[in-house]
């Protein structure tokens, strides 16, 4: 494969984008087949790699660029970057996003917006390959704004419904609260390395002499701040980015409501691309973090409080894609906390078995919306005998998130679990060692009931409901599989090793892998049962009317079922002090800045020229007068 072949998998989807708005939305088929024939070029090329890097020994990488900019004796090039890292990533987002793309086809049959929105849908694809094969800051951070727009684009299609025109607003400006962040941070390393570029930078902070130089000093030398201080600054804007893509607390607000989306832009945006853009620039510029003990701790507590966080709100929820999401909200912490715990290689192993089965339950959900025409799940129920293929690629998919042993989720998020109690440094620690654990039982829980409120018991639907058409059914199918076959297929001991060869950055610690033996698989079980079974029984068999546990535990129930009042609280610090402040800045501006200084400025200039104006007679005896009154008024001071 030649080194141009980057840049076909780079650049295939925006000549699909640019071509279907250039004039090709006229023609829905075809504006379709070159999205989807983009996506999938993207995969073969990809899947065309995997024998050279699975082969070697080493490191395996491909590298190239061009020059994009010259400032000075600056120069900004725009390139690419495909190792082990990239190459997992590139498979999942033309992966996954393929067989989104072909559930698309069927699920957006007869909307007026179809080419539009595989349009979008390219443009968001190229926007996420730029930041997977970025090779620099810069570029990353340019195809980090563009998926921001790209998703605003998405999330924003029905545009004429209010919910969804708000959704993309909260999105897009939810990121740019991180964003800013993530920028000042950019710069911050730039300014400290003089470099831009992941390979260049991360030869700079691994020297000690250069972390112990002096960045800046303040106070004739009172104040010193080193450039391992500075490091750990900018390293902290950096995440800022990550906490507003992969949705982390409290930047998290966005992603639930991002589902006023249509359903295949939800399982591309929060299973395999967007929200998976944070991990994945936490594995990318892990140099940054391991230094610092403290920066590894913050991450990992943010993640675990993400994760239990999330996983609680889900528990109260009746909309079937906003469980998804806090479910979306809950794995992703399960990754972030990884990161944090020095196990960038199973949080990287969790993103892709996640991106199967989280992609296949929003496409079942969507499934399941297309029949009923209704998100709520309790104008649901029964479903499984009328849609067999979505019941049963549902279950199978629910029960990998689940961690059931052997699919896939086991092998990942039990990964996870096992990192919790094998760091020494977090025993202490309530968020590491207990809520993660306490999170798998909680997501076995509202899955659990997911399945048996939306496809067991009478039917409560309205209509006739029928099973979804092929070209929805098979991606779910696929993905179905993958799920599956992820875990006991692929996690052999050949595979973990070469998945920890090209994914576990230099320096990090020891590799822990997970094994099927008899008390691992019989945690796994507990875990499952503890959260499966009183939901069947409260759900399935109704032994206990869900109104009176909710009379039972109400202020718990409200916490959860009012997102914790997060969003309360920022619609509140908007209207009360955001708009306080906005008007007394304009009562300011209104009053002293006009009222005074721009006004009060011309009353003056007005007035003084007003009684200079009496003066102006033309009369040659008054200006001798008023000379001399002068010359006498000016002797008189001199006196």
């Amino acid at each position: 494969m030649t080194l141009t072949s980057p840049w076909i998998i780079l650049f295939a989807p925006l000549v699909a984008a640019f071509l279907i708005g250039l004039g090709l939305h006229r023609h829905k088929r075809l504006s379709a087949g070159l999205a989807l024939a983009a996506v999938w070029t993207g995969f073969g090329i990809a899947a065309s790699y995997l024998p050279e890097a699975l082969a070697g020994e080493g490191a395996w990488s491909l590298t190239g660029a061009i020059t994009w900019l010259r400032a000075g004796d600056i120069t900004f090039e725009y390139g690419y970057l495909v190792d082990g890292l990239s190459l997992i990533m590139l498979l999942v987002v033309c992966g996954v996003g393929g067989l989104i793309h072909v559930y698309a086809t069927g699920y957006m049959k007869g909307d007026g917006g179809y080419a539009r929105f595989f349009g979008c849908l390219a443009l968001f694809v190229f926007s996420m390959l730029g930041i997977v094969l970025a090779d620099n800051f810069f570029q990353i951070f340019i195809h980090w704004e563009l998926v921001g727009v790209s998703s605003y684009l998405l999330i924003g299609f029905y545009y004429r419904k209010d919910s969804a025109a708000a959704a993309a607003n909260k999105a897009f400006l939810t990121n740019r609260v991180g964003d800013f962040g993530f920028m000042i941070g950019i710069l911050m390393l730039f300014f400290a390395t003089g470099t831009a570029n992941f390979g260049e930078m991360s030869v700079v902070l691994q020297s000690s002499e250069y972390l112990t130089q002096p960045a800046f000093s303040v106070g004739g030398g009172t104040w010193v701040l080193t450039n391992e201080h500075f490091l750990w600054i900018s390293s902290a804007l950096i995440f800022m980015g990550v906490m507003g893509k992969s949705a982390q607390f409290p930047l998290h607000v966005w992603l639930p409501d991002a589902m006023e989306g249509p359903t295949p832009v939800s399982a591309l945006i929060h299973a395999a691309t967007m929200v998976a853009a944070g991990v994945f620039l936490l594995a990318r510029v892990f140099f940054l973090y391991l230094p610092s003990e403290t920066a590894m701790s913050i991450i990992a507590h943010i993640g675990a409080f993400t994760a239990f966080f999330a996983a609680t709100i889900a528990t109260t929820q009746f909309d079937i894609k906003r469980i998804l999401a806090f479910s979306t909200l809950s794995q992703l912490g399960y990754m972030v906390m990884a990161v944090g715990l020095n196990g960038t290689d199973v949080a990287m192993y969790h993103l892709t078995t996640h991106a199967f089965f989280k992609a296949c339950l929003f496409l079942g959900a969507g499934s399941v919306i297309h029949a009923v025409h209704t998100n709520d799940m309790r104008e649901m129920g029964g479903l499984r005998k009328i849609m067999p293929g979505t019941f049963w690629t549902f279950l199978i998919s629910t029960l990998a998130l689940c961690g059931l042993p052997p699919l896939s989720g086991f092998w990942s998020k039990d990964g996870i679990l096992h990192l919790t109690h094998a760091a020494p440094a977090y025993a202490d620690s309530f968020l590491i060692t207990v809520l993660p654990t306490l999170t798998a039982v909680l997501t076995c829980y509202y899955m659990t009931r997911m399945v048996v409120v939306t496809f067991l018991g009478k039917p409560r639907y309205h209509g006739h409901p029928h099973e979804s058409p092929a070209s929805m059914v098979a991606p779910m199918v696929v993905l179905s599989v993958l799920a599956v076959a992820a875990g006991p297929l692929l996690f052999t001991e050949n595979v973990i090793e070469t998945f920890r060869t090209i994914t576990r950055p230099t320096g990090s610690g020891p590799f822990l892998p997970v094994h099927g033996d008899v008390a691992t698989v019989g945690i796994a079980l507990a875990i499952f049962a503890a959260g499966a079974i009183p939901a069947y029984l409260v759900f399935g068999l109704k032994l206990i009317d869900p109104a009176t546990i909710k009379r039972a535990i109400r202020p718990v129930h409200a916490l959860f079922d009012n997102r914790w009042y997060v969003d309360d609280f920022y619609e509140w610090l908007v209207r009360a002090v955001q708009q306080n402040f906005a008007r007394l800045c304009n009562a300011i501006d209104q009053v002293l800045i006009i009222g005074v200084v721009v006004n009060g400025t011309a009353w003056v200039a007005r007035a003084g020229g007003a009684v200079l104006s009496r003066y102006q007679t033309g009369s040659a005896r008054n200006y001798v007068l008023l000379f001399l009154a002068g010359v006498a008024a000016l002797l008189a001071l001199n006196l």
